[in-house]
């Protein structure tokens, strides 16, 4: 598959809609760099603070996960405006974001907005997860005797299954190297969908403006089909947890209150899951 990197920004756009509702959390820097985006961008974009709880659950149920996993060394996919890559390698890690040219020149002038000096283990490099050879960056920045942690959050969604699928083998191969785990929340159910338009009915319509990629054919019917489509690939779902699993985390419930019976229903059925490769019987 020819990949052209100008097929996939509309994508990006999608990163500014998810940075306003975090200025609703508690997570470090994002109120920075929302500033900064609404100061720089001229992105036309509906911003929907009761987003927050969703995007807020996300980031801290993947934190919870990577945590949980001592693996040191993240990769995150199509990383947009995160803070995650800054937090966790001044905890230590060797972090790579990867994301469009962009998004990378972007999220280089936001860094050094909040921070004079870069962590010398954040590296913000320019890649497309559809590219295989893009992977082959972190050669140059990851110690091949360690694990790696694969992240994204708000990637697959708006691929196609084939798009999917390439990049499903591209984090197979990647992980057939370094071995470690995939954590991913872009497995997105249709029933979660369903929910999402009952908790914001606008949203997906305003999505749509954004891109022509929030398509829900695009969407998992369910886990079965979830483990099917990895599984043919190679992979193993090892945990699946649901968003509401941090509800008592969540400042943006907690503190400002951006809740109601639709938000507490789509917490329950967005997930995040934790893939491995899976085992070869002889092995």
């Amino acid at each position: 598959m020819n990949v052209n990197d100008k097929d996939y920004e509309e994508i990006s756009s999608t990163a500014i809609v998810t940075s306003y509702p975090r200025t609703f959390t508690d997570i470090p820097y994002e109120k920075e760099i929302y500033n900064w985006l609404n100061n720089h961008c001229e992105e036309d974009v509906t911003l929907n603070k009761t987003l927050a709880p969703e995007i807020e659950a996300r980031y801290k149920l993947t934190n919870k996960l990577l945590e949980s996993s001592n693996i040191k060394q993240v990769l995150e996919l199509a990383s947009g405006y995160s803070s995650r890559g800054l937090i966790y390698s001044n905890k230590g890690y060797n972090y790579i974001e990867m994301d469009l040219e962009k998004v990378v020149n972007n999220k280089l002038d936001i860094i050094k907005s909040i921070t004079p000096k870069v962590p010398k283990t954040l590296n913000i490099i320019s890649g497309n997860a559809l590219r295989d050879t893009d992977f082959k960056q972190c050669d140059k920045y990851f110690d091949k005797n360690k694990p790696v942690a694969v992240i994204n959050e708000g990637l697959l969604r708006y691929l196609t299954f084939e798009e999917k699928k390439i990049v499903s083998k591209n984090v197979y191969n990647l992980l057939s190297t370094y071995g470690g785990i995939w954590i991913t929340c872009d497995v997105t159910p249709k029933k979660f969908i369903k929910s999402q338009n009952n908790a914001m009915p606008d949203f997906n319509k305003n999505l749509n403006k954004v891109t022509t990629r929030n398509n829900l054919n695009d969407r998992f019917e369910d886990i079965n089909h979830i483990k099917q489509f990895f599984g043919d690939i190679g992979f193993e779902v090892k945990e699946i947890h649901n968003f509401i699993e941090m509800k008592q985390n969540l400042y943006s419930i907690n503190h400002y209150s951006i809740v109601n019976e639709h938000i507490e229903q789509s917490l329950e059925d967005a997930i995040v899951v934790v893939m491995q490769i899976r085992m070869k019987e002889n092995e």
